[in-house]
């Protein structure tokens, strides 16, 4: 699992790297039209990785404990993607700003560091935590699916 998190790691600053040498660099203005496609795809990758984890909530743990330790590494690894997903989607989205409403720059800020709050965390805590997480950020979804459309 070290080793599967070190290359994730290593293959995001790869990313970085490509993207900043290609001329495209989150921490600067960007132009309207790529960031309202860029944010459109990250808005159905987001919906993706929300009912993976509602859907590993419902489930059971497997009763093998190699099996529940997998699971749970997995689970942290969507929730780490979109915890990541969600920091540049602000990032992107305050390249929009005015076109976009303050609330939502606000909430897209928020929601990274709720994210990490929750990784921290472990058992129960994480548990109820992510549920309400999950529910929020559907809401997040739709608004941010309604800003793109109005603008």
């Amino acid at each position: 699992m070290t080793t599967l998190a070190s290359l994730r790691a290593a293959l995001r600053a790869g990313r970085a790297i490509a993207d900043r040498r290609a001329g495209r660099d989150p921490s600067t203005q960007e132009a309207a039209t790529p960031v309202r496609a860029w944010l459109t795809e990250a808005e159905e990758e987001m919906g993706t990785l929300e009912v993976r984890l509602h859907l590993r909530r419902v489930a059971a743990l497997p009763d093998e404990e190699a099996a529940a330790l997998a699971q749970d590494f997995e689970d942290r690894l969507a929730l780490a993607d979109l915890a990541g997903l969600l920091r540049t989607a602000h990032q992107k989205l305050l390249s929009l700003y005015p076109a976009v409403p303050e609330a939502l720059l606000e909430e897209a800020r928020r929601y990274p560091l709720e994210a990490d709050r929750l990784l921290a965390l472990d058992g129960p805590e994480q548990a109820a935590g992510l549920a309400a997480f999950l529910d929020d950020l559907a809401g997040f979804r739709a608004r941010l699916r309604a800003a793109l459309r109005a603008r």
